[in-house]
């Protein structure tokens, strides 16, 4: 059964590569991101798959009604929901340096977007009956980084949100797990403002046991696994997909 599959910050990285790999199966796809990601749509109706792209500030309320009412009159009801996007917002900076504005800027793009998505998609999914989503969090949620406090913080946040979520909405017949990807080849790991110390990439490396970075199309594999009916024990999972980095 074709399924209608969300996903944010899928203009680029990890997320362009979770739709893609989504279409892959025919699903529809529909990319949310700030950004333009019609990109993504071209790449995957390119290979014979259906996109549509909508653009969306999903740290803002009144925007992420919008988006799903929108979405849901043109497409129908919404079956999986992936929350990928968010920021690592300025870095490196030690806690002293950063401002009120870091801490909205992080906490909402990685935080305040998934609870405002879930939100809209859990009555749809509690009425049928069914539904996936599965949450984008990381490796820092477990393991301290230097420079990146906040992101770190809010990582952790997305994790324990997806557990406690996981429990409640079960006994409806929705999914919901978590992917941690670790270190991985995207813009994301390049600071947004800021400079990078001469040596992260090299550092980025060495920490995991297999010495190199991941692809986004190795994490798109690992969501799509927990967005499948592969994945169907698993409830409030956090999945590790990290080259080694916790287990090193």
């Amino acid at each position: 059964m074709k399924k209608n599959v969300v996903v944010t910050g899928a203009a680029s990285g990890i997320g362009q590569a979770i739709a893609i790999r989504a279409s892959q199966d025919g699903h529809r796809i529909i990319t949310v991101d700030i950004q333009d990601s019609s990109e993504t749509v071209a790449k995957i109706i390119a290979n014979g798959g259906k996109a549509t792209a909508y653009s969306c500030d999903l740290r803002n309320d009144g925007s992420v009604i919008d988006l799903f009412d929108r979405i849901e009159e043109g497409h129908g009801d919404i079956d999986i929901l992936i929350n990928n996007a968010g920021t690592m917002g300025r870095w490196p900076l030690n806690i002293t340096e950063t401002t009120e504005d870091d801490w909205y800027t992080i906490f909402d793009t990685n935080v305040k977007s998934v609870y405002l998505c879930c939100r809209q998609v859990l009555p749809g999914m509690r009425k049928r009956g069914c539904g996936i989503i599965v949450n984008i969090a990381s490796e820092l949620a477990f393991k301290s980084a230097e420079g990146c406090t906040i992101y770190c913080a809010s990582k952790g946040a997305v994790v324990q949100f997806t557990r406690a979520l996981a429990v409640e909405e079960a006994k409806s017949g929705i999914r919901i797990n978590a992917v941690c990807p670790g270190p991985i080849d995207t813009g994301l790991i390049n600071p947004t403002l800021g400079e990078i110390p001469e040596d992260n990439e090299e550092q980025s490396f060495s920490q995991t046991a297999l010495k190199r970075l991941g692809k986004p199309e190795e994490i798109a594999e690992v969501v799509w696994f927990a967005a499948s009916e592969g994945a169907s024990y698993m409830i409030g999972s956090v999945i590790m997909a990290d080259g080694g980095v916790l287990a090193s």
